[in-house]
């Protein structure tokens, strides 16, 4: 993806990342399955939220990491939610 292009995607979840928008897009994934270990892996939150199932490793990546503080900061008001381990 551009990098233009991505950037302004990454603005467009973060301006959007709500507490009850993360809580809905993680609780759509788990009806989807649980991802090995359990729960809903970061890449594939990233994934749903960028609209973008087929998102190359490296976007991933990068947009997780401008996206941490929004899910961070969501998921603290949901005790019911973990943040994800190692982070």
């Amino acid at each position: 993806m551009i990098q233009k292009d991505l950037r302004q995607k990454v603005e467009d979840v973060v301006s959007r990342a709500s507490s009850g928008d993360l809580e809905e897009a993680v609780r759509t994934l788990l009806r989807g399955g649980e991802d090995p270990g359990g729960g809903i892996n970061a890449d594939r939150l990233v994934k749903y939220l960028m609209d973008d199932p087929q998102m190359e490793d490296e976007d991933v990546i990068w947009a997780y990491d401008r996206l941490k503080p929004a899910f961070r900061e969501a998921f603290e008001e949901h005790p019911s939610f973990y943040y994800f381990e190692g982070d």
